[in-house]
């Protein structure tokens, strides 16, 4: 399927308001529509995505779909239902975390601070300790390339200079010379791209090639990521 279901956004935006158990109880028929189409649309990303970037092969959208419900154990927000749909496609295996991989969110929620009602991308966000480092000496080492990778044109058109993160560090990390002229891209504790998705697109039919543009400009972005990992991952 390369369409998602009508009633998507519609869903998000009611549940926004009604984000309480006997609502989405009342509505569940709704969200299994949803959630099924939504897993067909990933699906279908999926299998053509392994074209582009072969750590994807045996990923299916099972392992790919988040769920909608909230963990709320450590949060002061108790209610108990995610306001977006989204799927992330792992290299190396399903839902793993830490990894580099594609992101689409589509939905009412800001989470982690994204913007709009449809966000996607690629990348690696929150790499444990061991994996930043080894990223940022890719870079070091390997400017000219990662440079390369961020001036092509389609990854411009959609990601522009700079990198999603949650949190930025104010002084270049230990090890690297602080003069360095490119030091500011080793400050980065996440390597995410990040597009929003002009609202035009989110119920037309073309959204589906729109996704898998986005996603292939991030594909040497996520390959640099990749191979920088290779030998923490062998650890």
């Amino acid at each position: 399927m390369r369409t998602l279901h009508p009633d998507t956004l519609p869903f998000l935006q009611e549940l926004t308001v009604n984000n309480n158990r006997p609502w989405f109880n009342d509505h569940k028929d709704r969200w299994l529509a949803i959630k099924a189409d939504f897993e067909a649309f990933t699906q279908s990303l999926i299998d053509e995505m392994v074209k582009y970037d072969d750590t994807l092969v045996g990923l299916t959208a099972k392992n790919s779909v988040y769920r909608i419900y909230r963990d709320t154990r450590f949060s002061a927000d108790k209610t108990p239902y995610k306001t977006h749909i989204a799927c992330f496609l792992s290299s190396w295996g399903p839902k793993n975390s830490g990894v580099p991989g594609y992101y689409f969110q589509l939905g009412t929620e800001e989470a982690y601070g994204l913007k709009g009602t449809c966000n996607l991308g690629g990348g690696i966000f929150m790499p444990m300790p061991d994996a930043l480092n080894a990223i940022r000496q890719e870079i070091f080492y390997c400017t000219d390339e990662f440079l390369a990778i961020m001036n092509e044109k389609n990854y411009k058109r959609y990601f522009g200079s700079s990198f999603f993160t949650i949190k930025q560090l104010q002084r270049v990390p230990k090890g690297y010379p602080t003069d360095w002229e490119y030091a500011d891209l080793l400050k980065y504790k996440d390597y995410c791209t990040s597009y929003t998705m002009p609202d035009e697109l989110l119920g037309a039919e073309k959204l589906f090639d729109e996704v898998l543009r986005v996603w292939r400009a991030s594909v040497p972005l996520n390959r640099f990521i990749q191979r920088a990992m290779e030998e923490v991952r062998k650890k």
